[in-house]
């Protein structure tokens, strides 16, 4: 299985993992959105420019590569583990049980979102709500912002499928949430808004409910997350930027 395929000629989504330079890039990227762009995290604290965390040991690496092999976007899987999950560590859940009902092995959180500031979002709409193309059609004339998003929740949505992973969580902004629900993703609120790295409020996502909406047609351009989720043979390689 090539994991997560390009949705166009710009941009390919992959598993980064097993690759140091490849995870180097993408501690890199992350340190630049939230030490600076974002003023999330005291750049001090990371004297070699690499945003790390000790839920990183416990993740899945994911990360978008434009055309020239430079890494744009990245995002990971954190997997449940001894450290727990991130967002409990700052987001009240309401009820308290909820993710008692969720089986505990299929449940992993969606986490350190980040986007290059060479690609342009739209003015207006919030650090994450890139333009994109209109989800209700398929067409060549998509804005390069809005195909990386999907080409990173491509692959983080194949590699939750080949892993059998049954939930998503992520604590999300309002921007975040509505870019998602523009593409069908049906995040629903399981707690109310704190402040953890700007006001975000945790989610969940039962992909039961995504793949009745990918297979249902209604938003065409979603027929694409299932190409290429035959039995693993592969992922598709790192490409290093070139110098």
């Amino acid at each position: 299985m090539r994991l997560a395929d390009s949705l166009s000629p710009h941009f390919t989504g992959m598993v980064l993992d097993g690759v140091s330079r490849a995870i180097e890039e993408s501690y890199r990227l992350r340190y630049q959105v939230y030490c600076h762009e974002r003023g999330f995290l005291p750049a001090a604290n990371y004297p070699d420019q690499q945003e790390i965390d000790k839920y990183d040991r416990h993740s899945t690496h994911f990360g978008v590569l434009n055309n020239r092999g430079e890494l744009v976007a990245t995002a990971r899987l954190v997997e449940q583990s001894e450290a727990g999950l991130p967002m409990l560590e700052h987001c009240a859940i309401v009820p308290a049980d909820t993710l008692l009902h969720y089986p505990k092995e299929g449940v992993v959180e969606v986490s350190r979102l980040a986007v290059s500031r060479n690609y342009n979002r739209r003015s207006g709409d919030g650090f994450y709500s890139l333009q994109g193309p209109d989800p209700d059609t398929v067409t060549h004339e998509r804005r390069l912002g809005g195909e990386i998003v999907l080409a990173l929740y491509k692959v983080l949505y194949q590699a939750s499928k080949v892993r059998g992973h049954t939930h998503w969580l992520m604590a999300m902004e309002k921007s975040l949430r509505r870019l998602l629900t523009r593409y069908g993703f049906p995040f629903v609120p399981i707690g109310p808004e704190s402040d953890y790295y700007g006001l975000v409020a945790p989610y969940s996502m039962n992909f039961a409910e995504f793949d009745a909406v990918i297979t249902s047609g209604r938003i065409p351009i979603l027929a694409e997350f299932r190409e290429g989720l035959e039995p693993p043979t592969g992922a598709p390689s790192y490409r290093p930027r070139r110098a």
